[in-house]
């Protein structure tokens, strides 16, 4: 092979390279991993947070909700459509804690790309701390998503199990 074909070569792996990469990240499935992750970020929290850290990281987690939306917890009498009570709730469950983190597993997603919608199960599993307690929380939960302006959000979300109550 000549230094021109081998150049050519070269070029269409890059391309090819590219490509399957563009491809395999910007994949519905995978932003909408990106989204949990976004969602677990935004619940955990350290100690020292301030109260107005905390508010602002309940309206974001509210941010990635659709308009409209629908959330249900039957199992706690909450239900809500609203995006201020739900960043109050967010917010509520958050000050309980001084620390919290967040792990989501067991995550099956259906994607219907023709209607640019999907359907997540998964499990929710919260490790909190208030001094020097702990405490293990873990629910069963479904999530659809429509994507709206390029971006997948919840449009509803129900609480299906509670698996291992919380101490609240």
């Amino acid at each position: 092979m000549t230094g021109r074909g081998r150049w050519l070569a070269l070029a269409a792996l890059v391309v090819l390279g590219g490509w399957l990469f563009f491809r395999f990240s910007a994949s519905d499935e995978r932003r909408i991993g990106r989204r949990l992750d976004r969602l677990q970020e935004l619940v955990a929290k350290v100690p020292g947070e301030s109260r107005l850290e905390g508010l602002q990281r309940a309206r974001r987690i509210a941010e990635l909700f659709a308009e409209p939306f629908a959330v249900e917890a039957p199992a706690y009498g909450f239900d809500t459509s609203d995006r201020q009570r739900l960043a109050a709730g967010i917010h509520q469950y958050r000050a309980g804690s001084r620390t919290i983190g967040m792990r989501i597993t067991g995550h099956d997603l259906a994607v219907d790309r023709r209607l640019r919608r999907a359907t997540s199960h998964l499990t929710a599993h919260f490790v909190t701390g208030l001094d020097d307690l702990r405490g293990r929380e873990a629910y069963r939960l479904q999530l659809n998503w429509a994507e709206q302006d390029g971006e997948w959000r919840i449009d509803y979300a129900r609480l299906l199990e509670v698996l291992q109550p919380g101490d609240r």
